[in-house]
């Protein structure tokens, strides 16, 4: 419980620092037309203490007045980021009725770019016109999907007597507000009036009880402009969840869309994860999953940076080479030969490729390709077939194919050696570039990169990202990117922006983050939680992704 509460805390912190950081006044609110005893009036003097709304002049708040569309997103505006964000919005609107000029202008860009408010066909925001009260249920509904929040069951789902006359784009929003007792009709008559212009004073009371009633469950989304990029972050801490690694259709090859791997996995928190190759599919990087490798690369181990997680559930971003030794061992338990630097599930490069392999069902029911050795070994380690010049070897559930598909000049007697009862005992190292061993085996490991953040500091430049395998051209453009990165306290943070990495390293700072990494870009940058999309789903079919269940 205490470790719960912990977090808890840590996490509204998170809150505090990049989503609200709203001022509090320096005393109560008070408005000569908002009588003590008014239904609205605590919900006026709290937001107006809080700097979510203002009066009209001459101490007056004007309770009955309509409120205006900009009006209403510049309250959830002020609701949701501090002044510093929000002046990061004064860009020209795209809409031919907002003007940079426009006193709301900032907020209506919030509003579109967060996808809290849209616009209208014609290109205009119509800002001036009144908002009704089945467009607030909407706003607030998208308000919600946009940070995170949840609307409770407070109330029982009523049928109003006006129930017909709520748009089909408002009923599901209308139904969420009510429950959740954020919005209300009239209690003698039963009526909605969905089209009915609201007043400030019903505006005031929705956004109060918004923020009263709907809370953040065990995650946050904060969507903000950092030094001027849009930006969509989503922070939660990963032992509230089950994490994943999930390979498209089951296979180290396999291409899937994102919504499919979604929705087989039951996933509540998704995002792409390695690089791939997109003419064959096959991963770039080395990627474990459950503790089980799943293929190995070291082309550019130890620099390349890996978004890994440890037996006891934390996440950390380390850099190292996989290697794995096979030695072979006769009945007598005497070791008959062995050879090291043995590759996992990956495709001989040529007909003269002389690397050994391990291949297991991760790769498919068979090699699908032709191996001058090959050595069948069950789940104990147990070798149970041999074979020479085989093609399309069949993997064995549990167990794997020790193979190769060319001799090499020194080729040794290990293949030679083998014979049906004698063991094959494997071991792995992962061994950083210092020489040590990691701490642990790790039960996940993206291999990503490059590495952006360390220590809580920027990391490197266009030169280590060139050790980590990415040329200039990649790194320094503006694309879309999705990045991982992990809080001293344990947090995950995955941001979303376009971008190139200089800045999107000064982003990740900005969130908190003492490490973090780069995953996969451009058409394969998916990021989704609890239903809702941050980006995508996009077409490009994937390779793999990083998933969290409850």
């Amino acid at each position: 419980m205490k470790k719960k509460m912990k977090k808890t805390l840590s996490l509204w912190l998170c809150v505090l620092l990049f989503a609200a950081g709203l001022p509090l006044g320096a005393q109560a609110a008070s408005f000569y037309d908002v009588p003590s005893n008014a239904w609205y009036s605590q919900a006026v003097n709290s937001l107006a203490d809080q700097g979510i709304v203002s009066g009209t002049g001459d101490g007056n708040y004007s309770p009955k007045a309509t409120l205006t569309r900009a009006a209403f997103v510049t309250m959830l505006a002020k609701a949701t980021l501090s002044a510093t964000d929000l002046s990061q919005y004064t860009f020209s609107s795209s809409f031919s009725d907002v003007k940079s000029s426009y006193w709301g202008n900032r907020y209506i860009n919030w509003a579109v770019e967060t996808g809290v408010a849209n616009g209208y066909e014609d290109n205009t925001f119509r800002p001036e016109r009144a908002v009704t009260r089945q467009e607030m249920a909407v706003m607030v509904k998208n308000l919600a999907e946009s940070t995170g929040k949840q609307f409770p069951n407070i109330n029982s789902a009523m049928t109003f007597r006006d129930q017909g006359q709520i748009a089909s784009w408002a009923t599901e929003a209308v139904r969420l507000c009510q429950q959740a007792s954020v919005i209300s009709g009239d209690a003698d008559t039963r009526m909605f009036r969905p089209t009915g212009r609201a007043t400030r004073a019903e505006a005031a009371s929705i956004v109060y009880k918004f923020l009263q009633n709907c809370k953040h469950g065990d995650y946050i989304i904060v969507q903000k402009r950092v030094n001027g990029v849009a930006t969509r972050a989503l922070v939660f801490f990963p032992d509230d969840f089950n994490a994943g690694l999930a390979m498209a259709q089951n296979m180290v090859d396999g291409r899937e869309s994102a919504s499919s791997i979604i929705q087989r996995t039951g996933a509540t928190i998704a995002v792409n994860g390695a690089f791939f190759n997109m003419d064959d599919y096959t991963p770039l990087g080395t990627l474990i999953s459950d503790g089980r490798v799943l293929t190995v690369d070291n082309t550019y181990a130890p620099e390349k940076a890996a978004l890994v997680m440890s037996p006891s559930g934390d996440f950390s971003v380390e850099s190292f080479s996989t290697f794995f030794t096979a030695t072979l061992v006769d009945e007598s338990g005497a070791e008959v030969a062995s050879f090291e630097k043995v590759g996992v599930n990956k495709w001989p490069s040529s007909s003269s490729d002389a690397t050994r392999l391990i291949m297991t069902r991760d790769w498919g029911t068979t090699l699908n390709f032709y191996t001058r050795d090959a050595v069948v070994v069950d789940a104990n380690g147990v070798i149970t077939a041999v074979y020479t010049y085989a093609e399309n070897v069949t993997i064995p559930e549990g167990g794997y194919v020790l193979c190769q598909r060319a001799r090499r000049q020194y080729e040794g007697s290990f293949f030679d050696s083998c014979k049906v009862g004698m063991t094959i005992e494997t071991s792995r190292q992962y061994v950083d570039a210092s020489g040590s061993e990691l701490s642990f085996d790790p039960e996940i490991s993206i291999g990503a990169g490059p590495r952006i953040v360390k220590g809580g500091k920027v990391y490197g430049g266009y030169s280590t990202y060139e050790e980590e395998g990415f040329s200039y051209g990649v790194t320094s453009g503006n694309t879309q990117r999705v990045c991982a990165g992990v809080r001293s306290n344990g947090a995950m943070v995955l941001v979303e922006a376009n971008t190139n990495l200089p800045t999107l390293a000064q982003i990740m700072l900005a969130f908190g983050c003492q490490d973090a990494v780069n995953f996969d870009g451009g058409g394969s940058v998916n990021l989704y939680v609890d239903g809702y999309w941050l980006y995508g789903p996009q077409s490009r079919l994937l390779n793999n992704m990083l998933y969290f269940t409850r």
